[in-house]
């Protein structure tokens, strides 16, 4: 679990996590000096059963709200401190907005240095902090009054936050890997080290991983979880990690550790957005604001996609325009301040994070987002498959950031709602499914229709009549599919409809006779399909035709490209083969030749024909006998 400090300045965080922890956070002299966090702090919070939590401690002053928000995104617990002998201040209202935004789901309210002030005055503060908490998430929240100097309290904050800590639900460790960076530091003799709370995944010593931006790869030297050495951390962590190569000058606040391939710069995102009631003013198209998104901080332009501008407490669909890129994923939660003055004025939610530049008012794009706006994730799954048409189980995590574990629950879920389908190795929509079926139909039907005489269109050409993506497992699975609907029949590599059979004209019996007729005359000197097309006056196409339609019925076989044989003088030659294998090991061209008393050239076209049957195998200029029919 992680905790996050939230409050104004100087009510008392470092203090307070110095009281939990034993940790002094502030660790930059100037923090010292002025007694004020400027920048985000770090301590684990012991527990009992050897549980630890990582506590941040985040700088209260409004200077430093940037530095605030760098350290808040991954909490799952807020400590919302306030000075007792203060009350609510400004950035109390100003982190309790950002907490809002950010939905972080649950709190505790500590007031501190009740020592300093009378049980009157305490009691005064204690219902002032409960009328500011009304309708937010902290309403309601448990509230502690403690003393960080005399340790008055603490030993009670504990044991609730401990309480607290079985309601979390895991993070998804089966994820890819992402950690938002918020430090990198040098340590001599072991190079850069970067440290973040490791939202999703695990991470591993040895591992390659990614860091965005710069784009590069490096390999896990070490990783240390709150100043212990470990082989594997987990998400929910904190982590330092040490890693082979990279420079502190490629790295900076903002950047995401990452599993290689999943994650990508963009500098366009989609997203949900919230202005704040308390906003002095309605935003107004491609108005810049700061950005602030995990630990990144940078300058968008938003493109109000559905209205003129954006009124104080109303929410809208936005394009943001960064002007630099950072890693971001649908579900990311985000804040913007206005550009000036710098105030928290609101904050979204990603529901593309690599979508196309859009138009305004356009209503395709709103009807698209309005279906990512629901929390659903199985609409979001189903939104990237119809853009990709068939993807693996990988290909889909590495789309939607989920890991297999938490994808395949919500597939059997559409499945189950036939909004899907497995089709061998490929997920795939219904819609796109439908679109395959009638691409294989009509290519049955097609190839039926100029090929009459035909048994069936070859499974190859059939194939490439799809999209480039099936793979020819989800082919086989489609085909079965069609199969077991009794719409196609598949007989070895050919494929036809169910019902369908080669039914020849009149006109074409009496070619068809004539040319076995030819055959049965011709004996072992076989006619060619060029030779037969001249005989008979036809064209090669509608030769090919006839002659495939005997070969389908058994009439003649087909003995190479250009050769064919009728039925019985080709079980004659094969009869003569297999009688002399009987007194001999091995048989020459020049001898096969001899015992058929055919051309040479038709003697071999036999042989390598046998030879594919696997009848026989050639062992130099001669052939022995291998799987001969019985």
């Amino acid at each position: 679990m992680i905790i996050g400090t939230a409050g104004h300045v100087d009510h008392g965080k470092t203090e307070l996590t110095k009281a939990l922890t034993g940790v002094d956070t502030d660790r930059f002299r100037e923090e010292k000096d002025r007694g004020i966090s400027i920048d985000i702090g770090f301590a684990p919070l012991r527990l009992s059963g050897g549980r630890i939590a990582g506590l941040i401690d985040v700088p209260g002053h409004e200077k430093f709200i940037h530095n605030m928000l760098a350290g808040v995104g991954g909490i799952d617990l807020v400590l919302m401190v306030i000075d007792a002998a203060e009350g609510v201040m400004p950035q109390t209202r100003e982190h309790l907005d950002i907490l809002e935004l950010l939905q972080i789901k649950k709190g505790i309210v500590v007031i501190t240095k009740k020592d300093l002030v009378d049980d009157e005055w305490l009691e005064m503060v204690v219902e002032e902090v409960a009328d500011s908490l009304q309708g937010t998430f902290l309403a309601g929240a448990p509230v502690h009054l403690v003393s960080s100097l005399t340790g008055e309290g603490i030993p009670e904050l504990k044991s609730a936050i401990e309480k607290m800590y079985d309601d979390f639900a895991a993070r998804d460790k089966d994820a890819p890997l992402r950690i938002p960076l918020d430090r990198s530091f040098i340590i001599s003799g072991f190079g850069t080290v970067v440290t973040g709370t490791l939202l999703s995944g695990t991470i591993s010593t040895g591992d390659i991983v990614e860091i965005l931006p710069p784009g590069k790869e490096y390999r896990v030297r070490g990783i240390q979880v709150f100043g212990e050495s470990v082989e594997k951390a987990f998400a929910g962590q904190r982590v330092a990690v040490n890693l082979a190569g990279l420079e502190k000058k490629e790295v900076q606040r903002g950047s995401v550790l990452a599993t290689p391939g999943y994650f990508h710069l963009t500098r366009f995102l989609d997203a949900r957005l919230k202005l704040l009631p308390s906003a002095s003013r309605p935003l107004v198209n491609m108005a810049p604001v700061h950005f602030y998104l995990g630990t990144a901080k940078l300058v968008a332009r938003l493109l109000l996609l559905g209205c003129d501008e954006l009124e104080p407490g109303k929410e809208g669909l936005v394009q943001c325009r960064l002007d630099k890129p950072l890693v971001a994923s649908r579900g990311d939660l985000f804040i913007i301040r206005s550009y000036s003055p710098m105030v928290t004025i609101g904050g979204g939610i990603v529901l593309d994070e690599r979508p196309s530049r859009h138009k305004r008012f356009k209503k395709e794009v709103l009807e698209t987002l309005q279906e990512l706006n629901k929390e659903d994730p199985l609409t979001f799954i189903l939104q990237k498959m119809k853009t990709t048409g068939g993807v693996t189980l990988q290909e889909l995590s590495r789309q939607t950031k989920l890991g297999a574990e938490s994808l395949r629950p919500l597939l059997q879920k559409a499945m189950e709602r036939k909004k899907i389908a497995l089709m061998g190795d490929l997920y795939v929509t219904s819609e796109i499914l439908g679109n395959w079926v009638k691409k294989v139909l009509d290519g049955v039907d097609s190839y039926h229709k100029e090929k009459p005489l035909s048994p069936g269109i070859p499974k190859a050409h059939l194939g490439g009549l799809l999209p480039r993506q099936i793979t020819s497992r989800a082919f086989d699975s489609l085909l079965e599919h069609l199969k077991e609907k009794e719409l196609i029949r598949v007989e070895g590599e050919l494929i036809s409809r169910f019902n369908f059979s080669p039914r020849p004209t009149t006109t074409q019996e009496q070619k068809l006779d004539q040319i076995k007729a030819i055959f049965q005359q011709e004996g072992i000197n076989s006619v060619n399909l060029r030779e037969m097309g001249a005989r008979l006056s036809l064209p090669v196409e509608e030769m090919e035709a006839l002659l495939d339609y005997l070969v389908y019925q058994g009439a003649i076989v087909k003995i190479a490209e250009d050769y064919y044989l009728d039925r019985k003088i080709y079980e004659k030659c094969l009869e003569t083969l297999k009688d002399y294998f009987r007194s001999h090991q091995t048989i020459t061209l020049a001898q096969y030749r001899d015992l058929i008393k055919g051309s040479r050239r038709f003697a071999q076209a036999l042989l390598e024909h046998f030879d594919g049957h696997k009848y026989t195998r050639r062992i130099g200029d001669e052939r022995v006998s291998w799987k001969m029919p019985l």
